[in-house]
């Protein structure tokens, strides 16, 4: 017994060290990497007008924009931190390729974008990512998009909106299945009533169901980030903590569902698009989420250790056959005080697959001469129909 013990004490200490040391925070490097070599800037387009970088390319979903940017029209520069990753793709596809890590890199970072129109910003969790691009291209003037779903993230981005105007720059945040279906959809039905104040959004992202992982290595540590900040929702203009999520048990079509209120970018981006006070957004739920999973993910450490985990044993994303075949369907629901109400709804492919196309849409509007200076919001720039641009998108009235 005395020696299962000692066992048992030895191994319990072993993954308390592992948990340890794969949840120290990441430094920052102390000193700026060298320059970037001439050599290096030299290979880069000439002339910025119609030149579009993707950073983070060889990450799940900047790959599958990559690997669809030609038939956009777009020849892409592919960019990240790890070479290894970055250059078996860029010769797959024959891009050119430009190594260059985020942290404390701010003048090379500068350098480099000046040679593009704009840069498809698809590293994430934003939380750590956004703010070193977002002030190298304030700089370098280069447009902005990414793909972020974090509310923080986007609230620091509108904080910014005169200095991006200053700029002279677009900074159009959540191109993907966060926001654009959803932005163009409440636009679309908050243009049906007078005066609209309150507006629901229930997401079903596995309405058509498939086999294999619905999220991304990506979209789950972004997740992460969220689940460790407070639970915000949009009531009469401003964004107000909530002790927790609301649920709702409804039946659809005979069926029993549990929607659960989740912290969806709409409540910061469709109060910029249509300025609707009161925005609550749900999901289907499919299962419960696990209570340690929350308590684990309250804190930093335990957010890397997540984030680890993640890294080395989630799948990389959705299969090819998820893709072809999965659906998702999004309700929107306008009311006002005058008991006026409007509904609709929109059937999608796959959001990573939505996601490849709306990224690459809106980068060529943008390289095409359609873009506002600032902090936008993809319905206000570009209006409710820009999704229906989507292959497979289709819109109903309820």
């Amino acid at each position: 017994m005395r020696y299962v013990l000692g066992v048992l004490a030895i191994a319990v200490l072993a993954v308390g060290i592992s948990l340890y040391w794969v949840g120290r925070p990441t430094p920052v490097p102390a000193t700026p990497p060298p320059p970037i070599p001439t050599s290096v800037l030299d290979q880069l387009p000439k002339e910025r007008k119609g030149q579009v970088l993707i950073y983070g390319a060889y990450g799940f979903t900047g790959k599958g924009i990559s690997q669809l940017a030609s038939e956009y029209g777009i020849t892409p520069v592919l960019a990240g931190r790890n070479e290894s990753k970055l250059k078996p793709l860029a010769d797959s596809l024959g891009y050119d390729y430009v190594v260059l890590p985020l942290d404390n890199n701010h003048d090379n970072l500068v350098k480099v974008l000046k040679h593009f129109e704009i840069v498809l910003h698809i590293a994430g969790p934003y939380t750590y990512t956004a703010k070193p691009m977002l002030d190298a291209v304030v700089e370098a003037g280069t447009h902005y998009v990414d793909l972020t779903g974090e509310n923080h993230v986007i609230q620091a981005e509108l904080d910014r909106d005169e200095e991006f105007k200053r700029a002279n720059i677009m900074v159009m945040p959540a191109v993907g299945y966060d926001v654009v279906p959803t932005d163009c959809l409440n636009m679309y039905v908050a243009d049906k009533i007078s005066q609209p104040t309150q507006l629901t959004v229930v997401l079903n992202g596995n309405y058509t169901a498939a086999e294999g992982a619905q999220a991304s290595r990506g979209t789950m540590k972004s997740g992460l980030e969220m689940l460790g900040r407070p639970l915000l929702k949009r009531e009469n203009g401003k964004m107000v903590a909530m002790a927790k999520p609301e649920l709702i048990h409804r039946k659809e079509n005979g069926q029993e569902q549990t929607l659960l209120q989740i912290p969806w970018a709409d409540m910061i981006t469709s109060y910029v698009s249509i300025g609707i006070p009161n925005i609550e957004v749900f999901q289907v739920q499919d299962g419960e989420l696990p209570t340690w999973l929350l308590r684990v993910a309250q804190s930093d450490a335990g957010r890397r250790v997540l984030g680890w985990l993640i890294d080395n044993f989630a799948p990389e994303g959705p299969p090819p056959g998820a893709q072809e075949n999965r659906q998702t369907r999004i309700v929107s629901t306008v009311s006002n005080e005058a008991g006026a109400t409007a509904s609709a709804a929109l059937i999608t492919p796959e959001g990573y697959l939505l996601t490849f196309h709306s990224t690459l849409i809106i980068a060529r509007r943008v390289i095409d001469g359609q873009w506002e200076p600032g902090f936008q919001t993809v319905a206000k720039v570009y209006g409710p129909d820009l999704v229906l641009e989507v292959p497979g998108v289709s819109r109903t009235d309820l």
